[in-house]
């Protein structure tokens, strides 16, 4: 099928990697919407890219924030949709305005990718503001389950290779010993300096009430969500039903009495000062934070401590910014990237990731210097072994590039880029099995007690429904299919339907030519079906009608962690 795009919102992040993507791979671009203030500059920009026939659609400013799209504005764009047979949208606009694109889509029937986070609302400050968060998730999950398509979330380290292979052997550990993991130290911070005269920007925003949390910081939420849930392969007593959470945070206003009026002349004592700071009329009272500190106890039903986490998210740490003078807020504000993880599986395995910048991307060198630390690129896995209990090398270092081929680093922007990259492909190929609508209610729920925090200043708890914790998404058991006998003529002997949220399914076939019995089991969820999964062929027809039985009891388990664990031991 011929991919036709819209492509909602023309800042600097679509820039660099949704209009990259869609120029570098000549994919059709056929709508464009901006806003009417932007209207020259989207017309501008758009004929300098090449895409001069593709169609634009410009929002009254007055609606940039609502919450649905007008009813005229609605039906306008559908029409234009069906005409020019869009089937994928991107989305990458304030989040404020993400609910009301995402609506659209699925109402339509029309795939759609979000930019993280999900949504946002003007009233971040207050309660209600930050429980919105929450009730608007699970209004478009409702809307998602009724569609034919789906929405998916652009959280780039869901296929940023360094974190997939930590997550492989995280979950190949955790099962196979059956001990959880036990603490998580998250730390990140992107060297964002915006001073004071700053803050009221439009991209990226303070004054709504959110921060740090709501920008980067949602990767790393996302991230922690997906390393909780590897807990949940395990028995119910090691299994995570609730959290508790405290936190503090450090504000704009925060910021005026650390680095004040005195110290910025004193400091850019060569540079022109903004009349901003000679009207000392600063009111940063309802600002979102500018970095947030936590600690999580991640709970089982019994009340005992699983995990404990530590998650540190910064925009206010070291930065290159060596000017007063505002520049563009997105990569050349002396961003500097330094993150670094520590996971503990108990006394077994610890896992450490080790991320430093020094300089900003356009000081960018050759692959090889950049993979050094203080480089663009470093990314560093350390592995530390028991290796007496659980065999491998005590000690392994692997960094980011070892993971990728040398061609694949050929022209590249960056390795999170060449993950936005995969992460696009896949959507638009309608192979995006990854950070689908459904797979984010633990982190809203993380999300929505952080940004909860930042108001009422006081220890949350929080029950996590076993929703939040699954759907499996059945594709991340493609590896274990085994492709065989799809020509041969066959008879099916017997057949056995388990149905739930998960359908499951036990197959006995007979083939006459080879005069083999062979059984297998599959799993199908909301049109997706992963089958010939622990398939074994017979000589006996007695052993292939136990072994037949056996995956029935498996299936009558009604588990999918039960369910997936025996798929992947027994392989």
């Amino acid at each position: 099928m011929k991919k036709n795009v819209l492509l909602i919102g023309i800042g600097p992040h679509a820039k660099r990697i949704y209009i990259n993507y869609l120029k570098t791979h000549r994919v059709n671009l056929k709508l464009v919407i901006e806003l009417e203030s932007n209207k020259d500059k989207t017309i501008e920009y758009l004929n300098q890219q090449g895409f001069v026939k593709t169609k634009l659609l410009f929002l009254p400013d007055e609606f940039k924030d609502n919450k649905h799209l007008p009813s005229h504005i609605f039906i306008e764009l559908k029409k234009i949709c069906e005409e020019l047979e869009i089937n994928h949208i991107m989305i990458s606009t304030e989040p404020k305005a993400h609910y009301m694109y995402i609506e659209f889509a699925l109402q339509n029937n029309i795939n759609v990718l979000t930019d993280k986070p999900i949504t946002a609302n003007r009233e971040m400050f207050s309660k209600l503001g930050a429980s919105e968060i929450k009730t608007d998730y699970y209004k478009l999950l409702k809307l998602e389950k009724n569609s034919l398509t789906s929405c998916k979330v652009m959280c780039q380290r869901q296929y940023h290779r360094g974190y997939t292979y930590i997550k492989k052997i995280l979950e190949e550990t955790v099962i196979k010993y059956q001990i959880p993991i036990t603490y998580i130290d998250i730390y990140h911070s992107d060297g964002n300096w915006e001073m004071p005269h700053d803050l009221l920007k439009e991209n990226h925003p303070y004054k709504y009430g959110y921060g740090k949390l709501f920008h980067s910081g949602y990767h790393f939420i996302d991230l922690l969500s997906d390393l909780i849930k590897i807990n949940n392969n395990l028995c119910e007593t090691k299994a995570i039903t609730n959290f508790n959470l405290y936190s503090n945070s450090f504000t704009p206003k925060d910021e005026l009495d650390v680095f004040n009026i005195e110290d910025y002349k004193r400091i850019f004592n060569n540079q022109e000062i903004p009349d901003y700071y000679s009207k000392g009329n600063y009111n940063f009272e309802n600002f979102g934070e500018k970095n947030f500190y936590s600690l999580f106890e991640f709970k089982n039903s019994k009340g005992n401590t699983i995990t404990n986490v530590s998650m540190n998210l910064l925009h206010y740490g070291f930065s290159r910014r060596g000017w007063i003078k505002t520049r563009d807020f997105y990569k050349s504000n002396g961003r500097i990237r330094h993150e670094r993880i520590n996971i503990q599986v108990g006394p077994l395995m610890n896992i450490q990731v080790h991320s430093y910048q020094s300089k900003e991307i356009k000081d960018r060198e050759d692959i090889l210097t950049e993979e050094n630390i203080g480089g663009l690129e470093h990314f560093d896995i350390l592995i530390f072994r028991n290796s007496d209990l659980i065999g491998g090398k005590p000690f392994e270092k692997i960094t980011l590039g070892d993971l990728y081929k040398t061609k694949e680093k050929e022209n590249m922007l960056g390795y999170n880029e060449l993950a936005r990259n995969e992460f696009i492909s896949n959507f638009l190929n309608d192979k995006c099995d990854k950070s689908d609508l459904k797979e984010h209610g633990l982190g809203i729920e993380i999300l929505y007690k952080c940004a909860l925090s930042n108001i009422v200043h006081k220890k949350l708890s929080s029950k996590i429904n076993k929703q939040e914790i699954l759907p499996f998404n059945i594709y991340e058991l493609k590896d274990y299919v085994v492709s065989k006998y799809k020509n041969e003529e066959k008879e099916l002997i017997n057949h056995y339907e388990k149905n739930s949220e998960y359908n499951y399914g036990v197959n006995l076939y007979y083939l006459s030519n080879l005069k083999k019995y062979y059984v297998y089991m599959y799993i199908e969820q909301k049109n997706k079906i992963v089958s010939n999964l622990l398939l074994k062929e017979y000589n006996s027809k007695i052993f292939s009608y136990i072994y037949f039985k056996f995956l029935c009891n498996l299936v009558n388990l009604n588990n999918i962690n039960v369910i997936k664990n025996t798929i992947k031991i027994l392989n």
